[in-house]
């Protein structure tokens, strides 16, 4: 398959995940704008500038002319793949590309009716979110796809490192995630807890220094912390969230709390460490073996390649009646 595929290029966005799983089972050419400095300092992500990279064709106007000037001689895409990385730009390309037209959104649950305008410019619709597949599949009339986020094990993985804190967590506990900053905070009262804002190997390595990772869900998004936390070979304690329990089985690949039983399942998974261990082990194995994103794209590619099949038939019998009326 040829892919043509875009996205904001960040290091830690989905994208470049996506990217490098494509580009071992198919041709692929990217075609998007590149994040600039000042957006990396308004996120806080100067710590990952350094790994900044551009896109084979650079997206500074979104015309078709722009794009097919870029493009190889003699490839054309079978694939068009947008992949939501948090900055929309233009797609006034979309209408010329003559070929099966997809995306993948991953952040529904923050943006559900925004998500539903975008799709309808696409035949195929991947989403992250699992709870809004039926929603759009009933608006939109066409397929729509749960497909989950994943790991990378080439820097989700395990670190040798001494324990350190009994909870550690990577991200954001800045408003509006106070759901977030409560429970941490509780949990500090009580335990040793780290925190830290923290990406690619730098995550792995912090996550490494927690004998328990922890998780918390915004909206009840299926977040690429469970996937990510789960490969670096530690326990997972995370809040459910839908979808979540479809791959894991909890107390035995992670463990699963609610406000109510948060302390005690910390505690019982402190004064248990033969139990933490088998459980980490459990989840990594789980996750290495179904949840990478390679996984995700020989998947996404199965699918796209179908329904490329099902286009270029309708198509044809459209053709086909055109002349049978003439």
């Amino acid at each position: 398959m040829n892919l043509l595929l875009s996205y904001t290029a960040i290091p830690h966005t989905t994208g470049v995940f996506l990217e490098k799983a494509f580009r071992r089972v198919a041709s692929v050419m990217t075609y998007g704008p590149t994040a600039d400095e000042s957006i990396f300092r308004a996120w806080d992500l100067m710590s990952i500038y350094p790994f900044r990279k551009g896109h084979d064709i650079s997206l500074e106007t979104g015309t078709a002319g722009e794009l097919f000037r870029c493009l190889p001689g003699g490839w054309e895409p079978d694939c068009f793949l947008f992949v939501e990385s948090g900055i929309l730009y233009p797609f006034s390309f979309l209408d010329s590309l003559d070929c099966l037209k997809a995306c993948y959104l991953i952040d529904t649950h923050l943006h559900p009716e925004s998500h539903l305008e975008m799709a309808r410019a696409f035949d195929v619709v991947f989403l992250a979110q699992k709870t809004f597949v039926p929603v759009f599949h009933e608006a939109l009339g066409k397929p729509v796809i749960w497909v989950p986020l994943a790991c990378d094990p080439d820097i989700h993985h395990p670190h040798p490192a001494p324990e350190t804190a009994d909870v550690v967590f990577a991200g954001s506990i800045q408003s509006p995630l106070q759901e977030r900053t409560r429970r941490l905070k509780r949990l500090s009262t009580r335990f040793s807890v780290r925190t830290e804002r923290v990406f690619l190997e730098e995550m792995s390595r912090f996550l490494a220094e927690g004998r328990i990772l922890f998780n918390a869900s915004v909206k009840n998004d299926l977040n690429m912390r469970v996937f990510e936390s789960l490969a670096t070979g530690k326990c997972l304690l995370t809040d459910e969230v839908p979808g979540l329990t479809d791959f894991f089985v909890p107390g035995r690949d992670l463990v699963l709390y609610d406000d109510r039983t948060l302390v005690e399942k910390v505690r019982y998974l402190l004064d248990n460490p033969r139990a933490r261990t088998q459980i980490a082990a459990s989840g990594r194995m789980k996750v290495l073996a179904s949840h990478t994103y390679l996984d995700r794209v020989q998947f996404m590619e199965s699918v796209l390649g179908a329904a490329s099949l099902s286009l270029a038939a309708e198509l044809e019998g459209e053709h086909h009646d055109a002349h049978s009326h003439v």
